[in-house]
């Protein structure tokens, strides 16, 4: 059997890279997954105080602090009561949650059709720093095993990401590599400072980081990234430079 890096570096179709959760796979239930996890380990009022904070995140209320995505959020309003160790106990719960089907997950609306129109023309990389526990399971659920052709967990970005950036480019020039994510120091800023294109999913309108093109939710990049799979060297030519945030 090959092996999943080999098959992306050894490939030389233009290269879709794709973050799982906040991109492939949205919705909060596995945030929420996590958050529940995290204040089995508190006390009742501190777990209450916890998670409400993160429905003012999630829900966008203007007072609430600023974080880079739910689970940042999690992490960042749990570890005033829990410890690293704890965090990491309830992150590995969440997915194995994931992994048992009890978690609501969705894909965004058209993904799926999107996906199975760039066979052949784009190899579709799923790229995620969560472990492989729950991932496959969700695609299946998601309706998106079959339009993904490779999946590599445990992705450490954004330095992982970085580190594989040679293996990308291996067989491909840099406008050839599209990455989509929704966290732009982790899914974008490593492939746009090897010369790659980027598409930001800016849900929680941070503004922060460029982009080639953005947008507050992923079907509204179909059009470009079809744009870009069909030919990438005048996708690089139309968009020279990142939109600026």
């Amino acid at each position: 059997m090959i092996d999943p890096l080999e098959h992306v570096s050894s490939s030389a179709l233009p290269l879709l890279v794709l973050d799982f959760d906040g991109t492939v796979c949205v919705g909060d239930g596995p945030v929420w997954a996590y958050a529940n996890a995290a204040a089995s380990f508190m006390s009742v009022s501190d777990g209450r105080a916890m998670k409400q904070q993160l429905t003012d995140f999630l829900d966008g209320t203007p007072e609430s602090p600023r974080f880079l995505d739910g689970y940042a959020a999690v992490a960042s309003l749990a570890e005033h009561h829990v410890g690293p160790a704890v965090l990491e106990e309830a992150f590995v719960r969440s997915r194995a949650a994931v992994a048992a089907g009890s978690v609501t997950v969705s894909a965004p609306v058209g993904l799926d059709g999107f996906l199975a129109s760039l066979e052949g023309t784009a190899l579709r990389l799923l790229l995620t720093n969560a472990p492989l526990t729950g991932v496959h399971e969700s695609l299946a659920v998601l309706g998106l095993e079959d339009v993904i052709d490779v999946v590599l967990p445990n992705a450490h970005k954004p330095t992982g990401l970085e580190q594989l950036m040679p293996h990308f480019l291996r067989r491909r020039q840099p406008h050839e590599v599209l990455s989509v994510g929704d966290i732009w120091r982790n899914d974008l800023e490593p492939v746009l400072a090897a010369g790659g294109i980027t598409a930001f999913i800016d849900r929680f309108n941070h503004g922060g980081g460029q982009a080639h093109v953005r947008a507050a939710d992923f079907p509204e990049l179909f059009p470009a990234i079809a744009q870009w799979a069909n030919d990438p060297a005048s996708f690089h030519h139309l968009y020279p430079l990142p939109i600026p945030a």
